[in-house]
């Protein structure tokens, strides 16, 4: 199975940009530079996999999440469907969204669902 450098990129700006980091704080704190991060974001290089821990670490997210479109068996907590619909989100969008699946999984429980 061919690694997908591309899906990855896109999780990784998805992250940055949630984040509101810049491809140029994100390359400082993985001591690569701004164009560097743009090539990977945009699937034109692969990454080595020093790097991608290195920048899932300064994320603050689980490899898995910038992996998941190239794992069969992900231990990403979130559903693969739910995560591509929040990866497609903005910031208050993923907000609202999560407190609405909050307040409906309470209501499961309360019910006995």
């Amino acid at each position: 199975m061919a690694i997908d450098y591309e899906n990855i990129g896109k999780h990784i700006k998805s992250y940055r940009t949630d984040r509101g980091i810049s491809q140029e704080d994100l390359g400082k704190s993985v001591f690569v530079n701004n164009q560097h991060i743009s090539r990977i974001e945009s699937g034109k290089i692969t990454l080595s996999l020093e790097l991608l821990v290195s920048i899932a670490n300064a994320l603050d997210v689980s490899a898995d999440d910038l992996l998941t479109d190239n794992l069969k068996h992900s231990s990403s907590p979130v559903d693969t469907e739910i995560h591509d619909l929040l990866l497609d989100c903005n910031h208050d969008e993923k907000a609202i969204l999560t407190r609405t699946l909050t307040f409906l999984k309470a209501l499961l429980s309360e019910f006995g669902v």
